[in-house]
């Protein structure tokens, strides 16, 4: 009796975000079904009639075989990332995940993802792990923040803060001064929503990060001003600043110490008041 079998895997797509945003890749790509087509060993990723992408020689020369043996695969896109250039201001590619499924037979063999592309289920991949990396800040230009940029400096610590309440962007990470001021976001093909390898899942899920600005770019000419930041795990900074700073979600202050503070001075001043009002009467009796 034939089994059904899943398995995931990232398939790199050079050009596809080029001409479109994060989000609205986004809403085009995921829940969409893709074919799998061999060719020769490798194995073509095709969207529309168009082939957008291949799979990884581990995976594909795998499905090349089982295709060869007359297996078929049902293949859908579960999410994409525009993938920035090394300027960060135009998307240079996509990836996008797919989930397979297939039947497998008794005695056929399975197919086998190498760890390293289990991205989807691997709650601490894809985040940079022994150094640190490099984004740029998302809507530096919108509520007045171009006029913060210049009072900012390079090295300057900032401050994450996971805002999941965003009504855009469930997985939003606030980019902040130290004084509160907000400069913009954490680009959303970093944070990547609830997506077990951006940003706002390892966040979430405990993960501390610091940060600091590694560039100011634009201004000159009338050009917006621009935010290159370097984000680390868990680690201090070369000596740009002393102050160790350590980011995660910000929470409102508790009032279950507050409480039991306001609690005593009230009884304190009652007491004071019934001896100051001992006193009086005792002075009056004297005197009657």
């Amino acid at each position: 009796m034939a089994r059904l079998r899943v398995f995931r895997t990232r398939v790199k797509c050079p050009g596809l975000g080029a001409d479109v945003g994060i989000n609205q890749l986004r809403v085009q790509m995921v829940g969409r079904g893709v074919t799998l087509e061999k060719a020769g060993s490798e194995v073509n990723m095709i969207l529309n009639n168009v082939v957008a992408g291949q799979l990884d020689p581990p995976i594909g020369n795998q499905v090349s075989s089982a295709i060869a043996r007359g297996q078929s695969f049902t293949a859908v896109i579960e999410n994409a990332f525009v993938i920035y250039g090394d300027n960060f201001k135009k998307p240079a590619s996509a990836e996008i995940d797919i989930k397979v499924e297939y039947l497998l037979e008794k005695g056929q063999p399975a197919i086998e993802v190498p760890t390293r592309f289990r991205l989807v289920d691997s709650p601490r991949a894809s985040v940079p792990r022994t150094n640190s990396f490099f984004t740029k800040v998302a809507g530096v230009t919108f509520e007045g923040r171009q006029r913060i940029i210049p009072r900012c400096s390079v090295g300057e610590q900032l401050i994450l803060v996971r805002d999941p309440n965003d009504h855009f962007d469930k997985g939003a990470i606030k980019v902040m001064r130290l004084n509160g001021e907000q400069l913009g976001f954490v680009p959303a093909d970093v944070s990547r929503g609830d997506h077990s390898s951006g940003l706002a899942f390892q966040m979430d899920h405990g993960v501390e990060y610091k940060c600091r600005i590694s560039d100011i770019t634009g201004g000159a000419g009338g050009r917006s001003f621009g935010v290159n930041i370097e984000i680390t795990e868990n680690q201090a900074f070369d000596g740009i600043l002393s102050t160790e700073l350590t980011v995660s979600t910000v929470k409102a202050p508790s009032l279950s110490n507050v409480a039991p503070v306001h609690k005593r001075l009230g009884w304190l001043l009652f007491a004071a008041l019934a001896v100051l009002l001992l006193i009086v009467a005792l002075i009056m009796h004297d005197w009657f």
